[in-house]
C-alpha cells in the first residue's frame, strides 16, 4: 500500500487561506503511534483507517491480550511490544491510555521520539499534563494537548467504534509556547474525523469540563452511592438515565478527578450551595420559589437543546 505522504492533512472544503494550506503541507504525517488501544485509542485507530487518505497505524497497550485483538482484528497496522518501539518512527505520537500513565509514559519514549514529532493526548483534563509534557519531553518534541469529547461507560479495545468520535466536541489546547504549525496539524487530524475542534487555553478547558463533565459525573455516583437498593429496585427510567454515568470506569474517573481537584470541588460547591437554597425553601415550604427554581432549570434547559439542534449537534 502506498501511504500519500500528506495523508490526513488533505484538505476538502473549498475555500482554505493559502497560509494555512502552505503551512500542513510542510508536515509530512505518515504515521500515528497510539500508546494505548481501549475504547478511546482503538476507536481512534478504527477511525483513521475509514478516514480518506489513512496513515500508517503504529499500536501499542499494556496488556498483551490487548495487543494481540488488536493485530488479530486490524485495529492497528503495526503491533510493538514497547511504547519505545511504537514512537520511533511516529509522526505524531498520541497518548490515549489512563491518565496516571501519561507522565512514565513521557518519560520512556522521550530518547526515541523522532525530531519534530508532534505528542498530544486524549486526557479529560489539561493542565497537570501539560505541566508533564514540558517537564519530561525534549525540545525537539512539539506537544498539543487534546481532549475529544467522546465515549461511554464501556471500557476496553472489544467496544471501540469508527463512528465514536462523529460530530462530537474536541479541545485543542495549547500553551503559550506551542508551535502553531504543530497546532494546526493537530486541530486538522481531528477535524478529519468529523469532529467540533475548539481551540481553549488548558486553565480554561479544565474549568469548563469540570462544569459540564466532571461534576455530573460526581452526583450521579453520588446519588447512586447515598440511594438505597431495597428502594432503587423500584426505579424508572429517569433514575437510570440520570445515573448512567456512574457506570464509567472508576479508575479513569480517579485519574480525572485527581487531576483536576481544585475546579472539580468549586463546582461541588456551587452544587452545594444550589442544593442548600433548595432545602431552605422546602423547609419554609415556600412553593412559589420552588416553582420558579424548577421553570428556570427547565427554560435554560430547553433553550440548549434548540441550541444544539440548530448546531445539528442533536437528531431531530
Amino acid at each position: 500500500m502506498t501511504f500519500n505522504p500528506f495523508s490526513l492533512i488533505i484538505i476538502t472544503l473549498c475555500v482554505h487561506q493559502q497560509d494555512t494550506l502552505n503551512t500542513l503541507k510542510t508536515n509530512n504525517l505518515n504515521n500515528i503511534s497510539i500508546l494505548g488501544l481501549g475504547l478511546i485509542g482503538g476507536s481512534l485507530a478504527l477511525a483513521l483507517d475509514s478516514a480518506e487518505n489513512p496513515v500508517i497505524r503504529t499500536g501499542w497497550s499494556r496488556s498483551q491480550s490487548t495487543r494481540d485483538f488488536a493485530k488479530d482484528n486490524n485495529v492497528v497496522d503495526i503491533v510493538c511490544q514497547t511504547p519505545e518501539q511504537a514512537v520511533t518512527s511516529a509522526d505524531m505520537v498520541v497518548l490515549a491510555g489512563p491518565i496516571s500513565s501519561f507522565a512514565g509514559q513521557m518519560k520512556q519514549i522521550a530518547d526515541f521520539l523522532p525530531q519534530n514529532c508532534i505528542v498530544t493526548d486524549v486526557g479529560s483534563t489539561k493542565s497537570e499534563i501539560h505541566k508533564w509534557a514540558k517537564k519530561h519531553l525534549p525540545n525537539h518534541a512539539r506537544f498539543v494537548g487534546s481532549h475529544p469529547m467522546a465515549g461511554s461507560e464501556q471500557q476496553g479495545i472489544e467496544f471501540a467504534r469508527a463512528d465514536l468520535f462523529e460530530g462530537a466536541f474536541c479541545f485543542v489546547t495549547p500553551s503559550d509556547d506551542s508551535d502553531p504549525a504543530a497546532v494546526e496539524l493537530v486541530k486538522q487530524v481531528w477535524k478529519k474525523l468529523n469532529m467540533r475542534v475548539i481551540e481553549i487555553s488548558p486553565q480554561k478547558h479544565d474549568q469548563t469540563v469540570a462544569m459540564i463533565s466532571h461534576l455530573p459525573h460526581v452526583i450521579a455516583s453520588s446519588l447512586v452511592n447515598i440511594s438505597d437498593l431495597e428502594q432503587i429496585i423500584y426505579c424508572g427510567k429517569g433514575f437510570l438515565d440520570t445515573t448512567r454515568i456512574a457506570s464509567g470506569p472508576e479508575n479513569v474517573w480517579r485519574d480525572i478527578l485527581m487531576t483536576n481537584p481544585t475546579n472539580v470541588a468549586r463546582s461541588i460547591d456551587k452544587m452545594i450551595k444550589s442544593l442548600s437554597v433548595l432545602r431552605d425553601q422546602l423547609k419554609a415550604k415556600n412553593g412559589d420559589e420552588i416553582e420558579k427554581m424548577l421553570a428556570d432549570a427547565r427554560i435554560k434547559r430547553n433553550e440548549l437543546v434548540e441550541l444544539k439542534l440548530q448546531r445539528k449537534e442533536l437528531p431531530e
